[in-house]
């Protein structure tokens, strides 16, 4: 059975189209965000554009696969445990336009970059795609939940491990996902540099068909070093294992002995680097533009009922089926509404609170900035001597 509000439901008061004003009023700094990733797709299509249909590829495969995976996990009752909030343009009452654009954004950046790494084998290019997609997405990652983006399962044992408000699993799903998206796609783009039309047809049925698949069997292994769920370890592991492969198969290749940091060999990455420094300048730019007090969240959320009612999620672990209104931990509360949502509602508003510790999320934004500034830096600049 299909999560209820997925694709259509006549009971929810969802518009295709709502209001920019209200939402400048109610969740500003979504609004900003939902426009920015919308250029910075169209950005990567404008790159894509002019570097080939190999890139063409990519940006499509990534736009295909993202959102099939999307909807999988969104419409499995057993994997549901995340909310979109209401965007102004919305695609389905919980998938807004914008979502797309951010699969896309992950997924074509990173591989793109690491791409330039030409002498790397499909496997040093899967592991050092995902490892650099995880730093891309980490800033969204924690943004979004803190400025009511999105919401959380309330008691969902494989989100239930967090820094600054992100899900550990959240980082684990990001580096095989897209570790997996990487590798599969370089299986056929080596087989057809040129990307006939047969190949074209082949990669994408093959991407949108196993990406999702293959994330899944490593994540399953991860997550039995925490006991079953994603957690510090499977997280740590994870990223350790993906690093120790790709430095092997960086040594094995010599993909940086006759290299130099130079001007970019494609001008068109100029541009592509770019809407890169505008990507992680804008999670600062939200951090100290926006208070996520002032924020509050009208659409679709964990269904409120009876408190403490046990169900058994994905993992075969329990967590409760509603949320409950006086007893939950997250990153929103009621206290911009004059009652509790009733039982049974799954259409009500969350009011955002305010910044426990400011600086640390500043930080830690900031930190992740640096970091993807300069690696992308790096590899849209490494040249052949």
């Amino acid at each position: 059975m299909l999560a209820p509000d997925v694709f259509a439901d006549p009971t929810l008061p969802w518009e295709r189209f709502g209001s920019v004003t209200e939402q400048w009023a109610d969740l500003p700094s979504f609004l900003f965000g939902e426009y920015m990733f919308m250029g910075f797709a169209i950005a990567a299509l404008i790159h894509a554009w002019r570097s080939g249909r190999d890139h063409l590829l990519i940006w499509i495969a990534a736009l295909v696969a993202g959102t099939v995976n999307d909807l999988i996990f969104m419409a499995l009752p057993l994997v549901n445990n995340f909310w979109q909030a209401q965007a102004t343009i919305m695609l389905t009452p919980r998938l807004p336009l914008y979502i797309p654009c951010v699969y896309v954004c992950f997924m074509y950046y990173p591989t793109v970059a690491v791409r330039r790494l030409e002498r790397l084998d499909w496997l040093g290019i899967a592991v050092f795609s995902g490892l650099l997609a995880m730093i891309f997405y980490a800033p969204y990652d924690i943004t979004g939940a803190k400025y009511l983006w999105w919401t959380w399962h309330d008691t969902d044992p494989p989100i239930l491990t967090r820094i600054l408000g992100a899900p550990t699993s959240s980082s684990l799903w990001i580096l095989t996902f897209v570790g997996a998206f990487a590798g599969l796609l370089d299986f056929n783009l080596r087989r057809d540099p040129e990307v006939s039309a047969a190949t074209f047809a082949k990669a994408l049925a093959m991407i949108a068909g196993l990406t999702t698949l293959v994330m899944m069997v490593q994540m399953t292994i991860l997550q039995q070093l925490d006991g079953g769920t994603p957690g510090y370890v499977a997280l740590t592991v994870g990223s350790l294992l993906y690093l120790g492969l790709g430095l092997w198969r960086v040594a094995k290749a010599g993909a940086f002995g006759e290299t130099r940091l130079a001007g970019p060999k494609r001008p068109e990455d100029l541009f592509l680097f770019a809407a890169l420094v505008a990507y992680f300048a804008m999670f600062v730019v939200v951090h100290l533009a926006f208070d996520p007090a002032t924020h509050q969240s009208l659409g679709v959320h964990q269904t409120v009922g009876q408190c403490y009612v046990e169900q058994t999620d994905i993992t075969g672990m329990t967590r409760y089926e509603f949320l409950c209104a006086t007893d939950f931990d997250e990153a929103y509360d009621f206290s911009c509404v004059d009652q509790l949502p009733a039982e049974g509602t799954r259409w009500f508003t969350v009011c955002g609170k305010a910044h426990h510790d400011f600086a640390a999320w500043l930080g830690g934004v900031s930190l992740l900035a640096a970091v993807g500034i300069a690696s992308f830096f790096g590899l849209l600049r490494w040249r052949r001597r």
